[in-house]
C-alpha cells in the first residue's frame, strides 16, 4: 500500500511539473505599441484580481490571531515570517508544514479559478516570496497556479512580492522592517538567479502572461537605482525567457520617470502601477482621483508607446460597486490591463462585504489561533477557508462581467 501511495504522489507531481509546459489553448502575448495583443494581433485587455493572501500572507485581511498570550515568550505576528515561525516553534517544521499545507490547499484551489473565469475574468497576478523557491517543492505551487489557469482560460502574472532581502520595509514583502534589497548586492544577484530559474521553467508555457519583476519596490533610493535594478531583473528573465512579457512597476516613484523602453533595449515590456486613494472622503473623491491616475497612465502610454497594466487597485474607503465599474469601464475603453486587489478577505470578527475582496465571509469565522490551537486544530479551521463557505460580493461581480462583455463588443 505504501509504495502505491507512493507511485501515485509521484504521478501527480509529474503531471504538475508536465503543466509548467503545457500549452491549454491559450495564444502566447505580446506587445504591439501601447497593447497587449495575441498572436494574431488581436488586442487582449487583462481583467483580474490578485491571489493576496495565499503564498504572501496578510494577517490584516485573514482570520489570523496575532497578538501572543500575556507572559509567553511568542512575538507578534505580523507577516508570513512570523506566522510561520511561530507554527514551527510549536509544532516543528514538520507539523509546520501540514498546517502550512493545508491552509494553502483551502485558500485557493482550482474551484477558484472556475470562480474567477465565471466572474468574466482571464487573469490572476500571483504574489509569492522568494523564499517559496527555498522551500521543498515550494515552485511546486506555482505550477498548480499555472496548471488550473491554463484548463480554466485565465492568464497568470508572477509577481514576485518578496524579493531577497525585502524591497521594502512592509510586511506584504514576507517580513516587516527588513528593507536590505537594494542596499546589499547579494540580494539583486539572488533576485537576478531566481527569476531566471522560473523563466526558464515557464519559458514555452502561454498561460503566463508575464513575470512582475518586483512588487511595489519602495526601498529604492530613487528612481535611477530603481531602473538600475529592474535593467538588471529584466535581463535575468530574458536569459531564460525571450518571449514572455515583462511587468515592471514605478514603486511609486512617479510614472513620470519610468524610462523609455527602447533606448533601454526592453522588449515585450508592460509597465504597472498600483492605484490607491486612502485619503478620500467621499464616492466623488474616488472618481476624481481614478481621472487624474487615468490621465497620467495614457500620457504615458502615448509618450513611451508601452502598454500598462493597473496590478493592483482598491477603492476603499468610500468606494462602491459603481466606482469599480467606473474604473474598469475606464481601463477597458483605452485597452488597458486591470486587477482588483483582492480576490479573497476574511476578516476577523462579524465579517462582511469590502471593495477589497470580490470573495468574503458573510459571517463570522473561527481565528486561527497560531498561539494556542493544536495542530489539528488549525488544520480543521483552515476548511472554512475555502471558497465554497464564503460569499461572493455580487454586484462587484456584474461590474466585471459587464467588462468582459463590453470587450467582446467589435
Amino acid at each position: 500500500m505504501t509504495r502505491i501511495v507512493w507511485v501515485f504522489q509521484m504521478v501527480l507531481l509529474l503531471a504538475l511539473l508536465a503543466g509548467a509546459g503545457r500549452t491549454d489553448g491559450l495564444p502566447l502575448l505580446h506587445t504591439q505599441g501601447a497593447q497587449i495583443v495575441d498572436a494574431r494581433g488581436n488586442v487582449v485587455i487583462l481583467r483580474g484580481v490578485n491571489l493576496g493572501g495565499w503564498l504572501v500572507e496578510e494577517p490584516w485581511m485573514q482570520p489570523f490571531v496575532t497578538t501572543p498570550p500575556p507572559g509567553t515568550d511568542f512575538g507578534p505576528i505580523k507577516d508570513h515570517v512570523s506566522l510561520w515561525g511561530t507554527v514551527e516553534k510549536r509544532f516543528g517544521a514538520a507539523g509546520m508544514a501540514r498546517v502550512r499545507t493545508a491552509f494553502r490547499e483551502a485558500w485557493v484551489n482550482e474551484a477558484d479559478f472556475a470562480r474567477i473565469h465565471e466572474a468574466g475574468l482571464n487573469c490572476v497576478r500571483l504574489p509569492f516570496l522568494a523564499s517559496l523557491a527555498d522551500e521543498p517543492d515550494g515552485l511546486v505551487w506555482l505550477d498548480r497556479a499555472v496548471a488550473w489557469a491554463g484548463r480554466h482560460g485565465i492568464y497568470v502574472i508572477l509577481d514576485l512580492h518578496g524579493a531577497p532581502g525585502g524591497q521594502s520595509g512592509e510586511p506584504h514583502t514576507g517580513q516587516a522592517r527588513q528593507n536590505r534589497f537594494f542596499k546589499d548586492p547579494a540580494n539583486v544577484a539572488a533576485a537576478e538567479a531566481l527569476w531566471t530559474r522560473i523563466a526558464r521553467r515557464y519559458r514555452d508555457n502561454p498561460a503566463v502572461a508575464g513575470y512582475d519583476l518586483i512588487n511595489e519596490p519602495t526601498g529604492t533610493p530613487g528612481s535611477d537605482t530603481l531602473y538600475v535594478v529592474m535593467d538588471r531583473l529584466y535581463r535575468a528573465v530574458r536569459a531564460g525567457d525571450p518571449s514572455h512579457l515583462i511587468f515592471i512597476e514605478d514603486g511609486y516613484t512617479g510614472l513620470q520617470w519610468m524610462p523609455h523602453p527602447a533606448p533601454c533595449g526592453w522588449r515585450n515590456v508592460v509597465y504597472s502601477g498600483h492605484y490607491y486613494q486612502f485619503q478620500a472622503e467621499s464616492e466623488a473623491d474616488q472618481r476624481k482621483g481614478v481621472d487624474g491616475y487615468l490621465a497620467q497612465i495614457e500620457k504615458l502610454r502615448q509618450s513611451h508607446s508601452v502598454p500598462f497594466y493597473l496590478g493592483e487597485f482598491g477603492l476603499e474607503p468610500h468606494g462602491t460597486p459603481a466606482t469599480v465599474a467606473y474604473l474598469v469601464d475606464a481601463l477597458g475603453q483605452k485597452g488597458i490591463a486591470w486587477s482588483l486587489w483582492t480576490y479573497k478577505v476574511i476578516f476577523r470578527g462579524n465579517g462582511g462585504r469590502s471593495l477589497w475582496g470580490l470573495i468574503y465571509n458573510a459571517k463570522p469565522v473561527a481565528p486561527l489561533d497560531p498561539y494556542r490551537d493544536s495542530e489539528a486544530d488549525l488544520i480543521r479551521k483552515c476548511a472554512q477557508l475555502r471558497s465554497e463557505n464564503l460569499a461572493e460580493y455580487a454586484a462587484v461581480a456584474q461590474a466585471f462581467q459587464d467588462a468582459a462583455q463590453a470587450g467582446r463588443r467589435p
